[in-house]
Formats: C-alpha cells, structure tokens, sequence
C-alpha cells in the first residue's frame, strides 16, 4: 500500500483549506507515533495508557472513538480503511523504527 492508496479522490474529499487538512493528517501521524511507542522496563503507567489509547483509536469500529478517528480522517484527505490498513501493517511489521523515524522527520521532531 501506498501513500496515494491512502489519500481519497478529489470528489470524496471534505472541502478543507490546505492548512486545516495538514493539521489533521497531523494528528493521525501523531496517533501513529504514540501507538508505536517503543516499551521498555520501568516505562510510567500513563505512557502505556497513552500507547493502548492511541491503537484503540485506529482499531474502534463502533462509537465515539470509531466516529472521531472517521471524521478525522475525512478531514485530512484520508481513506479510514486504508488508514487502518496501513496502520496495521506499520504495527505488525519490523519496520516501526524505520516509519517512525520518517513520521518525526515529516512533523520536524528530528
């Protein structure tokens, strides 16, 4: 899969400033950054909470939390299936360090 599988067509889009949807798209790569948090020993009860919230955030399919990752993602541009695809693969494969790394360049953390 790639980034242009994720970006939904033109006409399916939600009619948003190019700002607006790069603040959304923001937060779906920052929801991936906590969800593929590395652990560790000793890690502090609130950063697991934050990790396990971030990948019920990809992975609701009913309620609240399913509806506000859909809206999400309609705001920025992005198709939610493929999202959550995507965000499968990422946390499934042995790659996580590599799109991490690539997310924190895009965001400007590195």
């Amino acid at each position: 899969m790639q980034i242009k599988d994720i970006i939904l067509a033109e006409d399916e889009q939600v009619e948003l400033k190019t700002a607006e949807k790069t603040l959304f798209l923001t937060v779906i790569l920052q929801a991936l950054l906590d969800a593929t948090k590395p652990r560790y020993d000793g890690e502090p009860t609130n950063s697991i909470l934050e990790r396990e919230r971030a990948i019920a955030w990809f992975f609701a399919s009913v309620g609240v939390t399913a509806e506000d990752f859909h809206s999400v993602c309609d705001y920025a541009g992005v198709n939610p299936v493929y999202m959550r695809e995507f965000a499968f693969k990422v946390l499934k494969s042995g790659e996580v360090e590599y799109v991490r790394k690539r997310i924190n360049a895009v965001l400007g953390h590195e």
